[in-house]
């Protein structure tokens, strides 16, 4: 992958995320990329399967690749409400 590449990847991950989508030229025009550089850059990372390019020059991250990139969740996706304790039980010790 060329530094182009690279740095795209890495400004298109803090400005819009695995999930949204971004306009190449625009992300690296951010980073000081010119036109042709940045979708040069976005030509080779949808070659290697990075990103997914749109007719009108649209980019998202590929479906492989944010699989590849998700943060798992420890707790397997369930969130616990903050502050509540739940029902005491007998197994507990909460009647002693």
């Amino acid at each position: 992958m060329s530094n182009e590449a690279e740095q795209l990847v890495a400004e298109a991950m803090k400005r819009v995320g695995l999930g949204g989508s971004f306009s190449p030229s625009e992300v690296g025009a951010k980073i000081g990329l010119t036109k042709p550089q940045s979708e040069a850059a976005a030509r080779s990372l949808s070659n290697a399967g990075v990103l997914v390019l749109g007719f009108d020059c649209a980019a998202h991250f590929s479906s492989d690749y944010r699989k590849l990139r998700a943060v798992k969740d420890p707790s397997g996706g369930r969130k616990k409400a903050k502050g509540h304790k739940g029902k005491a039980t007998a197994s507990s010790g909460a009647g002693r």
